[in-house]
């Protein structure tokens, strides 16, 4: 089977970069469904590295956070912890309606609900969950800004 046929198109994806632009995925609380889609980039049908983008496992060797998931209290000091230790130049992604604006997790007194009404996103890639093309899509739309 030719997965190539399915990939989106790669054509210009470092755009100038030297290297890839490095993403570290944070999955704060909700069903991981928004998480499934982003590790289904890693697979040979989406070919992340060949849009120009890698997942690593430190923090400090992350260029963006993939948040997903509603922002629970439990998890709100670990992404401080995680935001802290990327470099300079980092941007935040909310990654689904839960990470968005809290989805059907509003504000409570588990959760603090979505990103955007607690912090500066730099991108919010809607959907319950979005479909790893329209991720990755986005992904590429803000690389090119």
């Amino acid at each position: 089977m030719d997965a190539r046929r399915w990939r989106p198109s790669t054509e210009g994806a470092f755009l100038g970069r030297e290297r890839p632009i490095g993403l570290y995925v944070l999955e704060t609380g909700g069903c991981e469904g928004c998480f499934m889609e982003i590790e289904s980039l890693k697979g040979s049908a989406f070919a992340l590295e060949q849009a120009g983008f890698v997942c690593v496992s430190d923090p400090a060797d992350a260029d963006w956070l993939l948040l997903t998931g509603a922002v629970t209290r439990v998890c709100a000091e670990m992404v401080d912890r995680v935001w802290r230790a990327m470099p300079p130049g980092r941007s935040l992604i909310a990654v689904g309606a839960c990470a968005v604006d809290g989805g059907p997790f509003p504000a409570s007194y588990a959760t603090l609900g979505g990103l955007q009404a607690l912090t500066p996103v730099r991108r919010a890639i809607p959907g319950c969950p979005p479909a790893p093309q329209e991720i990755l899509r986005a992904l590429q739309e803000l690389a090119r800004v």
